[in-house]
């Protein structure tokens, strides 16, 4: 299922490359030979048509509007389905045809009913053992996010969460989460298509944290929702010094960022002093920092427009219009160290994808 095409230029940027992910999305699960049909639902007549062309079956959209629970329920139900496999548009960009074979494999191996996702505590995609428990329940799903959970929670059944790592991780929710993807082995051909005619200057800081990454005894830092995994994992494998400052996880769905209750420790530590004087102190210690800015922008008393928040993701300064995200896009933009800023993916799915890029760029 794929979400409308932006009307800014970074929103455009990032629904093109869901698109492309979604492509090559479509073309590994016909590959395997597991998966079929493969149905789509897309709000963009060019996205189904585009997918028509890599083997998609198009739906047509609900007549009554868009909620993800009713539109999952109402496929259920009219195709008769007992089992479901259900990607996100922008879900799977380094899932290979191993990566879905070997969740399907899982899946059929375990007792009936079981469910087996990408992530259990935020789910993007699903094999769906018993379908119905989803078409029973529709209303608790009002995004993809809570499947998981409200199937082991509420409806019973066994669900299996699939190891960390890119290919389960990953998910195109920003700019940032299509860079983290660039130069990766398991990247589809259309996306890698679209990430080689990205301006050279947006995968700039990608490499130069990769520098930092490949050289050991550097000094990273991460803020934001990031986990204690996502961390072991940075140490363990790029052998570097990582300073954490974690904090405001499930603050979207906890209900805390609409109720306007998200705190950051760091955002006031800042206390009265500007953005660059944050940006500052952490260019004295670290060499680069991996930045989910979203806790930040919360707890600034604001929510900047997707516009906004794509923008600066991609540094695009002049095209934000929030007066305190500008000045802190721009003290990014300014900084003597790389600073990769983003949502929680930055912090998340992207970690993995930046390691396994230079793990496999050492063995080449």
């Amino acid at each position: 299922m794929l979400p409308p095409a932006g009307h800014s230029e970074a929103e455009r940027w990032v629904a093109l490359g869901r698109a492309a992910a979604a492509e090559d999305l479509v073309r590994r699960l016909l590959a395997t030979g597991a998966f079929q049909p493969v149905l789509v639902l897309a709000a963009e007549q060019s996205d189904a048509t585009r997918l028509a062309a890599a083997g998609a079956q198009p739906l047509e959209q609900p007549a009554d509007g868009f909620h993800f629970g009713e539109a999952l329920a109402q496929i259920i139900r009219g195709h008769g389905l007992g089992q479901l496999a259900y990607f996100g548009g922008g879900s799977a960009p380094l899932a290979s045809e191993q990566v879905l074979r070997g969740a399907l494999d899982l899946m059929r191996s375990a007792a009936a009913g079981t469910t087996v996702v990408n992530n259990l505590h935020s789910t993007d995609w699903a094999l769906l053992g018993a379908a119905q428990a989803v078409a029973d329940r529709p209303q608790r799903f009002p995004t993809d996010n809570a499947l998981g959970w409200v199937l082991a929670q509420e409806a019973g059944l066994a669900v299996l969460d699939l190891p960390a790592a890119a290919a389960t991780r990953l998910d195109i929710d920003t700019p940032t989460d299509l860079l983290a993807a660039a130069d990766h082995p398991d990247l589809g051909h259309a996306l890698a298509a679209f990430l080689r005619q990205a301006p050279p200057t947006l995968l700039k800081p990608l490499h130069r944290v990769r520098q930092v990454l490949g050289t050991p005894a550097s000094q990273l830092t991460l803020i934001g929702r990031t986990s204690s995994h996502a961390w072991a994992q940075l140490e363990r494998r790029a052998q570097i010094w990582v300073r954490v400052f974690a904090e405001e996880r499930g603050m979207l769905a906890s209900g805390r960022l609409e109720r306007g209750e998200v705190r950051s420790l760091l955002y006031g530590l800042a206390g009265d002093s500007p953005p660059e004087r944050l940006v500052q102190i952490l260019s004295t210690i670290s060499q680069a920092v991996l930045w989910d800015t979203r806790v930040w922008m919360a707890a600034a008393g604001g929510w900047p427009s997707a516009a906004d928040r794509y923008a600066a993701d991609l540094g695009w300064v002049e095209q934000i219009r929030d007066p305190n995200l500008l000045r802190l896009s721009r003290a990014i933009q300014e900084s003597t160290i790389p600073i990769l800023a983003g949502g929680h993916g930055v912090v998340a799915g992207g970690i993995y994808a930046l390691l396994e890029s230079m793990e496999a760029a050492n063995c080449a």
